[in-house]
């Protein structure tokens, strides 16, 4: 009896795992909450308390905020900058420098990018490559706690 008892919640401690890997999926295809609540069968407090536990907000910003974007903008300021008739070159040695810290190494955004590329390659290819479903969900675990870390919440 008390093995049947394990195995349930077992089970249970799956399905909750499933589904708080699909609300994650949804947040970050910015369905509404209400709905990705309604969507993946728990209450919207679930679904607030995991995006708040995993940090999902500063992870979709970091995917929809592109380097792309930043740069543009930087580029914008330096040009605002050499066309104002009162040019000020502190202001404007600021912005090139800005300008040049922006890509000296992978931002969260690259990882996240490249993290869900590698996923998608693994699911494309679990059968001809004999991956598991498991082994899957433990790289994209592990790929989770790396962006936790980077973003400062590990």
């Amino acid at each position: 009896m008390a093995k049947e008892k394990t195995t349930t919640r077992a089970k249970s401690g799956a399905n909750k795992e499933a589904q708080k890997e699909h609300a994650y999926y949804l947040f970050m295809s910015k369905i509404p909450q209400k709905e990705i609540a309604s969507r993946v069968g728990v209450t919207e407090k679930t679904v607030t308390k995991w995006k708040d536990e995993g940090g999902w907000e500063a992870k979709r910003a970091a995917k929809t905020i592109s380097m792309d974007e930043l740069v543009t903008k930087a580029l914008g300021k330096i040009n605002e900058l050499l066309d104002s008739p009162e040019f000020n070159a502190d202001s404007f040695s600021k912005a090139v420098a800005q300008l040049k810290s922006l890509k000296t190494s992978n931002t969260v955004d690259d990882e996240i990018m490249t993290f869900m590329s590698f996923q998608n390659f693994l699911i494309q290819n679990r059968i001809n490559e004999g991956l598991t479903e498991e082994f899957i969900k433990q790289v994209v675990r592990q790929q989770d706690n790396y962006i936790q870390i980077r973003l400062g919440n590990g």
